[in-house]
């Protein structure tokens, strides 16, 4: 029966100990940036051969680079692996050793179009956290690309 009591007094002092913590720990959601806001995401066909696709990321926000592709949904576009840039290397508490962005991150998503594509549709997925210790779902975006017209009868590639 003694134990008993032992553990409830420890338990008891643990309560009183959290309730006289500050509150500064809670994050209030209204400080956080709407995801679009925080990670500005723009596509557009640097040639027919390639997709640039540029983050600009809000101070306080950063994106992971394990977390980052892109392919296209559209058929026309036959791609390669999304390009990425090395990031800043970083130990998260929950991904272990990670490499993240700040600031821009600008990638490209290597292919070759076909000669009558005009557009690709390409899914973009990406996570991002912001300083005050909340992380974003995954996102996915959809976006479509028009690609610049052949530059001549046959041609696949822009220089």
């Amino acid at each position: 029966m003694r134990r008993f009591f032992d553990r409830l007094a420890r338990v008891a002092a643990l309560v009183l100990l959290a309730g006289a913590l500050p509150a500064h720990a809670a994050i209030d959601e209204s400080q956080l940036l709407p995801v679009d806001q925080a990670f500005a995401l723009q596509a557009r066909a640097s040639g027919r051969d390639r997709i640039a696709l540029d983050w600009k990321i809000a101070d306080g926000y950063y994106l992971y680079r394990h977390r980052t592709s892109a392919q296209p949904t559209s058929t026309g576009f036959d791609a390669g692996e999304l390009q990425l840039p090395p990031g800043k290397r970083h130990t998260d508490e929950f991904f272990g050793e990670v490499e993240t962005y700040r600031d821009r991150l600008q990638a490209v998503l290597p292919g070759n179009a076909a000669e009558d594509a005009r557009e690709v549709t390409v899914q973009v997925r990406y996570q991002g956290c912001a300083d005050l210790g909340i992380c974003y779902p995954p996102q996915t975006r959809t976006l479509k690309v028009a690609l610049p017209a052949p530059d001549a009868p046959g041609a696949t590639r822009a220089p």
